[in-house]
């Protein structure tokens, strides 16, 4: 998910890698009706250097499991943070009813991320005053590459609801980073897999010539050519190009039959109409979109769009809107529910709330056991001496011994006459080996 400010960063430094080297992808075909959407918002390109991490000394744990939030309340992100935040509390306040963690209450403590690097800095170092035992949040995977050294230093576990960056995907978190939102190199397989599914023996890849743009961009290539296709053309806007329709013209030139378009919503809007203004001369049959661009929903581009263009396009995002069956709402809030759980099961299985401990059971507690959805059902679990395989409320997790869920589903989203969005009721489940 692309959060509130552009990921432009370098690549971090890999003295201490993420556990286990990338994995082989594999798609699971499914098709299962379903409706929700989400909310992005994106900014300009942002640098930051990541530092490289070293670890103090492992806290021994004082038998009271406290939970740091670093959630956006203010600014461009509250809007996703505040209803996250509400179902943290919910996730609290049903493990406390079911009689807390190592016979104690879990705490929590809260504090803004805000909306650039330097407020979640400074909040990662307030939660650490506070004593923190695990982190939920950040939110932006920005937040998360400049800042997470902060806690990783200090020997605390972080679980994302939301940071899908692929720079994530190896950073230098000597085990202690985890995410319940897929990483983006899993869109990646899912657009891929759509792309197939036209039957086409090749793509065009229209993307933002940035850091992500072009990280996602390699996904995406590396996905297609693992399923028999190619990509016959590469095109890279640089960032702030103002004159778009000469790159739209050279991915055009060849006139494929699918293009994939790569950017922001700023950016991806722009090359959508740079497409549209040229398909007098060629229109493909399927234009691709990342779920950066779903939140050009009320773009004025979009609405200008021939109907004919805005007809073919299709978006791929992650499932991020909670069971209607649950009594929280928002867009990845029950990712948030689920890194709350998933602290507390490994602690409890870890038979204790030192984070290193805690860290080294949050994989095992989501795959490979007796299966349990909730906090409650997979403690009494624990209590019989079993193995945990904790389908969370986003879904199976899954978590692989990098920390991210080897197991994502994605909705398929495009666009309407007034410019927004919907979904078309078909989702895509997709996992890595």
């Amino acid at each position: 998910m692309r959060f509130f400010y552009r990921d432009d960063v370098p690549a971090p430094r890999r003295s201490c890698s993420r556990r286990s080297v990338v994995p082989g992808l594999l798609l699971v075909a499914a098709l299962i009706a379903v409706a929700c959407s989400s909310d992005d918002d994106a900014a300009p390109d942002t640098t930051t250097e990541t530092t490289t991490t070293t670890t103090e000394p492992p806290s021994e744990g004082d038998g009271e499991l406290v939970i740091g939030v670093l959630l956006p309340t203010t600014g461009p992100g509250a809007q996703l943070g505040q209803p996250m935040i509400g179902a943290v509390r919910l996730a609290v306040e049903r493990i406390n009813e079911a009689g807390g963690v190592l016979d104690e209450p879990v705490r929590l403590v809260e504090v803004d991320e805000g909306a650039t690097v330097s407020s979640a800095t400074t909040g990662f170092e307030t939660l650490l005053d506070e004593g923190v035992d695990a982190i939920v949040g950040p939110a932006s995977s920005l937040a998360a590459l400049g800042a997470l050294d902060v806690p990783v230093s200090a020997g605390v576990l972080t679980c994302s609801p939301t940071a899908t960056s692929l720079l994530l995907d190896d950073f230098p978190d000597n085990g202690l980073f985890f995410r319940t939102a897929p990483s983006d190199s899993l869109q990646a397989v899912a657009i891929a897999q759509v792309a197939e599914q036209t039957g086409t023996p090749s793509v065009s890849i229209f993307f933002i010539d940035d850091a992500y743009g072009r990280g996602l961009t390699d996904a995406i290539e590396s996905s297609v050519e693992a399923r028999t296709m190619s990509v016959r053309h590469r095109v890279g806007v640089p960032v702030g190009e103002s004159e778009i329709a000469p790159y739209a013209r050279e991915v055009l030139a060849d006139e494929p039959n699918v293009v994939v378009v790569i950017g922001d919503a700023d950016a991806g809007s722009r090359m959508l109409a740079a497409l549209g203004d040229e398909s007098a001369t060629w229109t493909p049959s399927l234009i691709l979109v990342n779920d950066a661009v779903r939140a050009a929903r009320s773009s004025q581009r979009i609405v200008d769009l021939p109907d004919d263009v805005r007809e073919r396009i299709q978006g791929v995002a992650p499932l991020s809107a909670p069971p209607e069956t649950e009594n929280f709402t928002g867009a990845y809030s029950a990712h948030a529910y689920d890194c709350v759980n998933l602290i507390a099961l490994a602690a409890l299985q870890a038979g204790s709330d030192a984070p290193g401990r805690i860290a080294t059971q949050m994989s095992s507690v989501s795959v490979g056991g007796s299966v349990c959805r909730s906090f409650s059902s997979c403690a009494d679990r624990i209590a019989e001496g079993l193995q945990l395989d904790y389908n969370g409320v986003s879904g199976e997790l899954n978590l692989s011994t990098r920390g991210d869920p080897r197991r994502a589903r994605f909705e398929i989203f495009t666009f309407e006459e007034d410019g927004s969005d919907a979904s078309n009721g078909l989702v895509l489940e997709v996992s890595s080996i």
